[in-house]
């Protein structure tokens, strides 16, 4: 089993459906799983910060009932690609497994904060290069972090103060 993590989440051009990009740590193998809407925007919310009423999701009971039962939640797997459909499981403390959808699995896991794993025979046969699906370019999200690293590297807090005159 090989570790990933969501990336991000795009939108197929031609079929306008939801896809989640998992990459291993390096980012330089990736999964691409298509997903539900309404998983991908549990996927987009990320991993809840309270078990605050109003804003659990239906992904949140998952947890809820596993505790309710004596066991919690270690991750969520891709086990298999059959008939060019992933199949997906979530895992119990126990070992137990739990058979459901990959995007139920990742919209669990995302919101969790739970591991993501994927069965190595997935990856050896659906896993692409980064780089090639990509291109040259890297992620958005890794320039971004360049971009504020940048700037944070040549900003002083007199950047921050009040000109003479202002407020």
């Amino acid at each position: 089993m090989e570790e990933l993590h969501l990336v991000t989440l795009v939108v197929h051009r031609v079929t306008r459906e939801p896809l989640a990009v998992l990459a291993d740590a390096d980012e330089d193998r990736c999964l691409v799983v298509a997903v539900r809407r309404p998983q991908a925007e549990v996927m987009a919310t990320g991993p809840h910060p309270t078990r605050d009423d109003d804003a659990r999701l239906t992904q949140d009971l998952v947890a809820d009932v596993a505790a309710a039962l004596g066991r919690f939640l270690t991750g969520a797997e891709i086990t298999d690609l059959v008939d060019e459909r992933f199949r997906a499981v979530l895992r119990l403390d126990d070992g137990t497994t739990v058979p459901v959808r990959p995007s139920d699995a990742l919209a669990v896991a995302v919101r969790d904060a739970l591991p993501i794993s994927v069965a190595d025979h997935v990856m050896a046969e659906a896993g692409q290069s980064w780089r090639e699906l990509q291109g040259e370019q890297p992620h958005p999200q890794s320039v971004e972090v360049d971009e504020m690293r940048a700037f944070l590297d040549q900003v002083t807090p007199d950047d921050f103060r009040p000109e003479s005159g202002e407020g």
